[in-house]
């Protein structure tokens, strides 16, 4: 199974850096999730808890955002 974030609106890219340089260590791999929502406003990742993560870095920073399991 497969888990996309797809961001609401446009996010500034200095925003998602910033979240980015302050969380890219906490989880392996999540620094990745980081890259693809600056480039596409959205990520995918098969494990639920670094989109689940991701997500929660975003909302503390009130980024709104759509979490969809894809098959």
């Amino acid at each position: 199974m497969v888990y996309r974030i797809l961001l609401r609106g446009n996010i500034d890219t200095k925003l998602l850096r910033e979240i980015q340089s302050r969380h890219s260590e906490d989880i392996e791999g999540i620094d990745e999730l980081y890259e693809q929502l600056i480039a596409n406003g959205s990520c995918d990742s098969a494990e639920a808890a670094k989109i689940y993560y991701t997500a929660y870095t975003l909302a503390l920073e009130n980024i709104k955002m759509i979490i969809v399991q894809v098959n």
